[in-house]
């Protein structure tokens, strides 16, 4: 085929796809890897439909296509992942950043209004809640840490990309933090158990960097770690919100609330109706 039109690529795409008997290769993915090689949008692309391709596009996108049937995610094919609106750089060095982390996003902003906050990041991979928190707040002064150095130097890359002042440091967890103190505390950590990869999806723990998926004590070992410390790096009412699986809400409950009596503990169900976004309210009024 010739200089396809785009339509007639992701026919191609689709049909040479279609045989695969593989979990997560599908044609959205054909279709992301065309939008993203483009820079375009699903709108857009749909708009290009009947234009013809160039012949470095077409070859391009057919050596895509190739990755992607052997189970290479399509973001990190094409090196490109779209969070909150912001287009970020991604490859192996990190976490692909998913859209139901957005609802989390969405509650602190909820939360809190444009009245200038600290916050921290913790394990900010790609540096994607960073980012969102920061072109929806200017006025927020935000630190995103990661325990892995070659994260951060993708979250670099993408703070510089998005043009905004976001602080970086190397930590586990508040290692390096000294005795800074935060209004906001958000964290997407590792929390699946080692016992859980039967049942996911193999492009992941193939690809994906397993220090930011797997947590041991079934997958609370990290939840545990902030349960301890949390409340030194929080200001007086201060809030941790955090990312978890759907079946962890009472453990987390308990973790909580057996470490100290001021933490307020509340949960928020996502889209899907499942318990996944945890807050906790430091209240230094209560009694230890």
């Amino acid at each position: 085929m010739n200089n396809p039109t785009y339509l007639e690529a992701l026919k191609w795409a689709f049909l040479y796809l279609r045989p695969i008997d593989q979990e997560g290769i599908d044609e959205s993915g054909a279709k992301l890897l065309l939008a993203n090689m483009m820079n375009w949008n699903n709108t857009q692309l749909i708009l290009h439909y009947r234009d013809s391709m160039k012949l470095s596009d077409w070859l391009t996108y057919q050596k895509n296509i190739h990755q992607y049937a052997k189970g290479v995610p399509a973001q990190y094919v094409t090196n490109q992942a779209t969070f909150y609106g912001n287009n970020l750089f991604v490859d192996e060095r990190v976490l692909i950043p998913r859209f139901e982390t957005e609802e989390l996003v969405e509650w602190v902003l909820k939360d809190n209004d444009e009245t200038h906050r600290t916050v921290l990041d913790i394990g900010t991979g790609s540096g994607a809640i960073a980012i969102a928190l920061k072109k929806q707040r200017p006025n927020w002064q935000i630190t995103g840490s990661d325990i892995s150095k070659a994260a951060l130097q993708v979250a670099q890359k993408n703070v510089n990309l998005q043009k905004i002042e976001v602080a970086l440091i190397q930590s586990d967890l508040f290692e390096n933090l000294g005795n800074q103190k935060f209004d906001i505390i958000v964290s997407n950590p590792p929390y699946i158990a080692e016992s859980e990869k039967t049942v996911m999806d193999q492009s992941v723990i193939q690809y994906e960097p397993n220090q930011a998926l797997f947590a041991k004590e079934q997958g609370l070992a990290i939840y545990r770690q902030l349960s301890q410390q949390v409340k030194e790096h929080l200001t007086v009412h201060g809030r941790l919100y955090c990312e978890f699986g759907y079946h962890q809400k009472q453990a987390l409950e308990n973790l909580f609330q057996d470490t100290s009596s001021n933490y307020q503990v509340e949960f928020k169900k996502d889209v899907t109706n499942h318990d996944r976004m945890m807050r906790v309210t430091l209240n230094n009024e209560r009694k230890v």
